[in-house]
């Protein structure tokens, strides 16, 4: 149990720009072997993926937020592949998908998810974001909304607000100036996980650890211009225009993107739209996968 929990642990730094630890890959490798994965031209880039569980007629595509690449979900895979075939991929600007260097949007990497999956020959997915990519399947919800079955948006909001904006641009900053590592890692994670996650005993050290056995670090090319996306997204004036079932899932002690924030985003939705609210921080599937693959399976399956 105590191998399960570190390899959960890996996926921690993915929020830092500083990302894709190996521990993550060995666990996703001994434990869900994608019978589909490789690179694939998408757009301008070269897209990492993988495919994994059995063909079925819900596929999921599980899109990672800021500075995280596809080994975020691990501890939500397995259950989910059990059913379902589930998609998951590394964004441009990190892990193993090409960061070029331009700008990019929130728009720009929705259509790079809908062409990979159109060139993957899945129909009519579910569409699961977190964070930013809960953004970017708010996106997709409203510009592809006759390619999608549901959608679900853990840890979600209508924009960015600027206090964890300035705690992104810091850690960029502390990256830039390549400053120890144990700052970066100090500054982002109060920010990402909830006090009672952070207060297990040698926490720090073990992030550190993790984030120094990086085979995939992503840079900082790529963290910026991610960011950059993140921080023109507003989705407030058009969320009416996604007309397809959803889920919000959103953590009570998330502090990037709050309760509140999470409600108005079911407001601007309107009524096909449901919340649940799981403990924790806006890890949420790292810190509760129990309690968020729950609730994304009781919502297909409604």
């Amino acid at each position: 149990m105590g191998k399960f929990k570190n390899s959960i642990l890996h996926n921690i730094m993915n929020k830092i720009g500083l990302l894709t630890l190996s521990f993550c890959h060995l666990f996703l490798a001994s434990h869900a072997i994608a019978a589909n994965m490789g690179k694939m031209q998408v757009n301008d880039i070269n897209m990492y993926y993988e495919l994994h569980g059995k063909s079925s007629n819900n596929p999921i595509i599980l899109i990672a937020g800021f500075a995280c690449d596809h080994t975020f979900w691990a501890g939500i895979l397995k259950q989910l592949t059990e059913n379902h075939e589930v998609l998951i991929f590394d964004n441009r600007g990190i892990g193993q998908t090409d960061s070029p260097d331009s700008s990019y949007s929130i728009e720009m990497m929705a259509d790079d998810v809908m062409a990979l999956s159109k060139k993957l020959g899945l129909k009519k997915p579910i569409i699961i974001g977190q964070s930013m990519g809960s953004a970017i399947a708010q996106n997709i919800g409203k510009r592809y909304a006759n390619q999608v079955k549901k959608i679900v948006l853990i840890n979600t909001f209508e924009y960015l607000t600027k206090a964890p904006g300035m705690a992104f641009e810091l850690t960029g900053e502390l990256q830039r100036l390549n400053l120890p590592l144990t700052y970066r890692v100090q500054s982002i994670v109060p920010w990402v996980f909830s006090s009672e996650f952070l207060s297990q005993p040698n926490q720090l050290a073990n992030l550190v650890k993790l984030a120094q056995d990086n085979p995939y670090p992503q840079s900082l090319i790529g963290y910026e211009r991610q960011l950059g996306a993140l921080k023109a997204f507003n989705s407030r004036p058009w969320l009416h225009e996604i007309k397809a079932s959803t889920l919000i899932i959103s953590g009570e002690e998330d502090i990037i993107a709050p309760l509140a924030g999470s409600n108005e985003v079911q407001r601007g939705i309107g009524s096909n739209t449901k919340i649940v609210i799981v403990p924790g921080g806006h890890a949420s599937p790292i810190e509760q996968p129990d309690k968020v693959v729950g609730a994304i399976l009781n919502f297909i399956g409604s």
